[in-house]
């Protein structure tokens, strides 16, 4: 069994039990004002996606080094590698997207259903929180940016087709040189990954207990859920783009 496939199947059962979770808070605790869970419920959810992006860092590193043994060799190993690193990535953004959505909606549903006349998101959560939450889901889709970038130098790296650009951008740059880049920022995406992962759920934690209930904060906290939402959608259609694109090259 591969060593990255628990991961895989962890990291995606985290968004639909937290989505159970905050669900049932709405349909079983009857608490008009417990919109927080739905901002606690992005950092926890995209949770999944930090470890996915550590594992793969992790999968792309290994390639290399069974490359550099001598254990693997040739264009097919590595992309069977990044298609190995990246598709976990499409399914969790998916996976976090959607159950985010879900809670979302649920929240929505009961909040009209019970005719209570508070917004769909009125949250009633302090402001260090919800500095701290914002903070920390920007500098994961720096993560993400970076891991994108990443990826991206290797696909111009290893298809021939892409040369002529990664001439223009990096001139006639050494192997070593572009070995001694990848390694790096694999490895800065690796540990950034884990440190960010255990931040999330700190922070998710933070959003559900918490609470500031003399003041709402409702249009920062439906700007922060509409915007998770949005980067949710844009970054799973960039890894879906990338997937798509190893599967021609190869």
């Amino acid at each position: 069994m591969p060593i990255e496939l628990p991961f895989t199947v962890l990291a995606l059962a985290i968004s639909p039990v937290v989505a159970l979770v905050f669900a049932s808070f709405y349909v079983f605790r009857r608490e008009p004002f417990s919109q927080p869970a739905i901002v606690a419920a992005i950092p926890l959810g995209l949770s999944s996606i930090a470890i996915l992006l550590g594992q793969s860092a992790f999968v792309l590193l290994r390639t290399f080094d069974a490359i550099a043994s001598g254990r693997a060799a040739g264009l097919r190993s590595i992309l069977s590698g990044m298609l190995r690193a990246q598709r976990p990535l499409v399914w969790g953004f998916l996976d976090s997207a959607v159950c985010i959505a879900v809670v979302f909606l649920i929240a929505g549903f009961l909040q009209y259903s019970r005719d209570t006349g508070v917004p769909v998101i009125h949250a009633y959560v302090a402001v260090p929180a919800l500095v701290a939450t914002v903070l920390v889901l920007i500098v994961l889709f720096l993560i993400v940016y970076l891991q994108y970038g990443t990826v991206d130098l290797v696909m111009m790296i290893v298809d021939n087709h892409r040369q002529q650009e990664l001439v223009s951008q990096y001139g006639t740059a050494s192997p070593g040189y572009f070995a001694s880049k990848i390694s790096a920022r694999l490895v800065s995406i690796f540990f950034l990954s884990v440190a960010e992962s255990c931040a999330l759920i700190i922070v998710g934690a933070l959003d559900l207990f918490w609470r500031q209930k003399q003041n709402s904060r409702q249009a920062l906290a439906t700007a922060f859920t509409v915007g998770a939402l949005v980067a949710c959608g844009v970054s799973a259609l960039s890894e879906y783009g990338f997937v798509d694109y190893l599967l021609h090259v190869r």
